[in-house]
């Protein structure tokens, strides 16, 4: 049997993992980078990124395959590195809500009526199409071989002039260059 130590080499010990601030904030990475990752030995969930552990991410694509479950949507999200499917929760507060119910007074009316608005707008801007620019944040894990974002968050992103996505083109080449090429430094290796 071999050691724990050579059993995970090349991975940093999932003790030191929490002072890699990467660890902690959704990275944004590109997706060709998100797929090509190496899942961690000691802790399923985890990803390293030159030896950076990264458990959640931040895309910004094109949508470019939609499929409605009862439960979920999956959306095909392409960044022009890559395409990445992301599982997109619906709203149980909406399906378990009913506003059948009969108001008892005008401003239990009123209450419901900005309700069924609030809950239409919600589903304007989670009910994605084809074309649409979507940004999802969530964890990454591996389904039947294939990587994938489980979002806990998402939404389109309104961007006639494409704002958004210029800034993301400029900001990735910068975030790779001063923080995720460098290599986490492992504290023990410094002594």
């Amino acid at each position: 049997m071999q050691s724990e130590s050579k059993k995970y080499e090349g991975e940093t010990p999932f003790l030191h993992w929490g002072m890699d601030p990467v660890f902690s904030a959704f990275a944004r990475l590109y997706i060709k980078d998100i797929k090509e990752m190496r899942e961690s030995k000691q802790v399923p969930g985890i990803f390293f990124y030159n030896g950076h552990p990264v458990r959640q991410v931040d895309v910004v694509g094109i949508v470019v395959q939609t499929k409605e479950r009862d439960a979920f949507y999956t959306y095909g999200v392409d960044d022009s590195t890559g395409v990445i499917n992301c599982v997109c929760w619906k709203n149980p507060m909406v399906a378990e809500t009913s506003l059948s119910g009969r108001p008892s007074t005008p401003s239990s009316l009123a209450v419901l009526e900005q309700m069924k608005k609030l809950q239409e707008m919600v589903g304007q801007k989670t009910r994605l199409e084809i074309g649409d620019i979507v940004r999802v944040r969530g964890h990454m894990r591996t389904y039947r071989q294939q990587r994938e974002i489980q979002a806990s968050c998402f939404y389109k992103v309104d961007d006639p002039v494409c704002d958004v996505q210029i800034s993301r083109m400029l900001e990735l080449p910068c975030l790779y260059r001063e923080v995720y090429d460098k290599p986490f430094q492992d504290p023990e290796e410094g002594q």
